[in-house]
Formats: structure tokens, sequence, C-alpha cells
């Protein structure tokens, strides 16, 4: 089956929601090269965004079940990949920041092996934190912070009001900032991870 119409492609959508693999290789085949050379260009490599594809098509499988068959699917799965690109490009410029504050915090300590340690440090104090959440603030903010979905898009994921994700939002950050700061993280990396 092509994709010459909306209603095709409902029909596919649907066949992928009840687990079709052929469905799904059906979907990859058609919008996959389009979507790495997209990737591509915003990246400006090929091994990251053959390894965004996959994340995107990862993605897709794990959600098909909750897919809305009326939405179109191109548009769902190029929205996938800009928050992918997104939080790709947020990680590099953390790891960029790390290079540049250990190196000029603590010269002595120049090798990989220091950044790698105070990076790896960072990310590990940042999960003990946001798992010491109550359980709906943390799910909130993974899934805006993580799954890079829309406050609206948590509101009806969840079936709360987007005002309480929201507050649930805000309460996540000051709660994060209030602890990497007292631990001497610097705050503007905080805000580099957390802050769209």
């Amino acid at each position: 089956m092509q994709f010459e119409s909306s209603e095709n492609q409902a029909i596919i959508v649907e066949q992928l929601k009840k687990g079709s693999k052929e469905a799904f290789r059906l979907l990859f085949d058609t919008f996959g090269p389009k979507i790495h050379a997209f990737a591509k260009s915003y990246l400006k490599n090929d091994e990251d965004a053959e390894e965004l594809l996959q994340d995107v098509f990862l993605k897709l499988w794990e959600i098909r079940a909750n897919l809305d068959t009326s939405k179109n699917i191109k548009s769902f799965l190029y929205k996938i990949c800009v928050n992918l690109i997104y939080d790709l490009i947020r990680r590099k410029n953390i790891e960029q920041a790390y290079l540049e504050y250990s190196g000029q915090n603590h010269p002595s300590f120049g090798e990989n092996t220091w950044h790698e340690v105070i990076y790896n440090d960072m990310l590990n104090n940042l999960e003990t934190f946001v798992a010491a959440m109550p359980e709906q603030r943390q799910r909130i903010f993974r899934l805006s912070k993580e799954e890079g979905l829309s406050n609206d898009e948590i509101a009806a994921q969840l079936n709360l009001s987007k005002r309480t994700v929201e507050n649930q939002l805000y309460r996540a950050i000051s709660f994060l900032k209030e602890k990497l700061v007292t631990g001497s993280l610097p705050a503007l990396l905080f805000f580099f991870l957390h802050c769209k």
C-alpha cells in the first residue's frame, strides 16, 4: 500500500497500532530516508543522523498503541525527529560546557577522564534528585524534559489540567535548581539541560 491518500495513511497507522511489522516497515521505507537527510542537515554527521533515525522509529514503535489515526503520520515523525535533534544538540552543549568549565577550574586535570567523571557525576546527581520527586511531578518532568512533550500534550496524556502541569514543572525545576546549585554545580549548565 502506498501513501496516495490520507485514508491509506490512516489504514497503515491503524495496522501499526495493532502491532503490524509490515506497516512499520512501510513507514520506515517511506519516511526513513527523508528523516535521515533532515537530521543530517542539522547534525552535519552521518553517524549521528543514522542513530537519530533509529531512535525516531524506535519511539514510534514504543508509542504505536496511542497513535491518532486522524493525524498526519509524516508530520508526527518529523515532530519526534525535531525533538530528538534538540535533545542531542542540548546534550552536546552540556558536554562542551563541562569541558570548558572543568578545564578552567581544574587545569591540572586536563584529561578526558576528568571530564567524563564530572559529567557522569552531574548526571547521576540529577537522576537521584529527579527520582526523589513525588511520582506525578517526576512523571511530568520526564515527559517534558526527556520525551520533549508540550504542556498540552502532557496534560492530555495524564488527564490533568494544563495549569497543573505547569505548576508541577515549575516546582520540579525550582527543586532541581536548588539542589544542583547547593551541590556547587554551575547553574548555567543546569539550565542548558532543563530550560527550553
